[in-house]
């Protein structure tokens, strides 16, 4: 391997490396976010929650657009942003449910199978290709989900339905999301979620509305702004690197979601559910191994063209 070809090897793992930091501080933020769910969640039904959520989320991107004087929000794909945002208030609806009848872990744990939802859906509508690794990869990865609900072996709860769902609409969000990045900035993906979920979230709330208190206004605050966060260093992360490649990294939502879970909730994780997180976390970080080489043998290749 010469010098040039090894420089763009070391600057391409310097860039994944970023990325990867980038997603696991976004899905540190969204399970974080998730304990202040738990703690109103008993009191304000789910779909107020992620009114409140999409509203304060909004609020931490103000600073940059008052800066800019709103010229951030300039975009010529607004038909795109409004059909993710119906995606991800669909999804942020049906996780809040989720996290009202499903204990953290068991719920996060379900929902790192996202990975390989997002994975198959990037090769289907982003056109990235998918080698048989990678689809027995995913194979491994619903059976280690399959562990976790057991069906059949224990009483099923409600709360998986609405995860797999979460995941579903999820995906569909992040695969759009990462369309996006190809003409938009993450500041500005970010903040068009944002705003366009407060009038969505607000039809689905009004129904089940209920005025939260100061302490319970306060929660939704940190949760809106722990979101925002999370929105906008994910989206950075995708405008670095492929979807497939980062969503594994997912892995970290298990063993914080477990810690929130035991000090804050009382819930212990069983053994099956750290069985099947763990099998999804192997085939999910395959996965990434996987890209992460084929990333830079592209990079290597297009570089001895040029």
């Amino acid at each position: 391997m010469n010098s040039s070809s090894a420089s763009l090897k070391a600057a391409s793992n310097a860039t994944f490396a970023g990325s990867a930091l980038l997603i696991i501080l976004s899905v540190s933020l969204f399970t974080a976010s998730h304990g202040f769910v738990r703690g109103v969640g008993k009191s304000i039904h789910p779909y107020e929650i992620a009114f409140f959520t999409s509203l304060f989320s909004f609020a931490f991107y103000l600073p940059w657009l008052l800066k800019t004087k709103f010229n951030a929000m300039r975009t010529n794909k607004f038909r795109v942003h409004f059909i993710r945002a119906f995606f991800n208030a669909g999804a942020v609806g049906a996780w809040y449910t989720a996290l009202s009848l499903t204990p953290l872990a068991d719920a996060t744990a379900l929902a790192l199978t996202s990975p390989l939802f997002v994975t198959l859906g990037a090769v289907l509508f982003l056109g990235e290709t998918a080698r048989l690794r990678r689809w027995v990869a995913i194979g491994v990865g619903i059976f280690g989900a399959l562990l976790i609900i057991r069906p059949g072996f224990q009483s099923f709860s409600f709360g998986f339905l609405y995860v797999l769902l979460s995941i579903f609409l999820g995906g569909g969000s992040r695969i759009f999301a990462k369309y996006l990045t190809q003409w938009d900035e993450p500041i500005t993906i970010g903040a068009w979620v944002a705003l366009l979920q407060i009038p969505i979230t607000f039809l689905m709330a009004v129904y089940f509305w209920k005025w939260p208190n100061l302490i319970q206004l306060g929660m939704l605050a940190a949760l809106g702004l722990f979101v925002g966060g999370a929105h906008y260093t994910m989206t950075l992360a995708y405008n670095r690197a492929d979807v497939s490649a980062l969503e594994p990294f997912n892995f970290v939502r298990l063993i914080i979601a477990a810690l929130i879970g035991f000090f804050f909730f009382s819930e212990l994780p069983d053994a099956w559910t750290w069985a099947g997180g763990f099998i999804i976390i192997a085939s999910t970080s395959y996965v990434a191994r996987r890209e992460a080489q084929l990333n830079a043998t592209k990079s290597i290749a297009q570089e001895k063209i040029l």
